[in-house]
């Protein structure tokens, strides 16, 4: 598989190449996703600046630690457009593009977790 927003070594490297540990940060980070992408939605489009960092500080750590810096990114992005009262149309293209981000990130740590088997 190419990973495109993930970066595996760096995971397997950072948990001692054990593989129990990987798997485990595996689950925990799509879990931690679905989370995520769930609050970011909800908070972005009621423009909602407090839980939507809350819900960012929570992401970002994870995300950093595993390469996938395009959610930070995204989520400046996020914080950018409330700041500047951008229209609803915006927000939503934030949204479904965070989705798709997530959503891929999500299907690429289930991977790396059934490598590890």
């Amino acid at each position: 598989m190419n990973y495109q927003f993930i970066e595996p070594d760096k995971i397997i490297d950072m948990l001692f190449k054990d593989s129990e540990y990987v798997i485990e940060f595996c689950e925990a980070g799509v879990i931690s996703f679905d989370e995520f992408i769930e609050n970011y939605q909800i908070h972005l489009l009621d423009r909602n600046m407090a839980d939507l960092r809350k819900a960012g500080h929570k992401i970002k750590p994870g995300a950093q630690m595993m390469g996938a810096d395009e959610v930070v990114d995204e989520y400046e992005h996020a914080k950018d457009l409330l700041n500047n009262n951008a229209d609803d149309e915006e927000l939503e293209e934030s949204v479904d593009k965070m989705n798709s981000i997530c959503s891929t990130i999500k299907k690429e740590l289930t991977h790396l977790a059934d490598s590890q088997n």
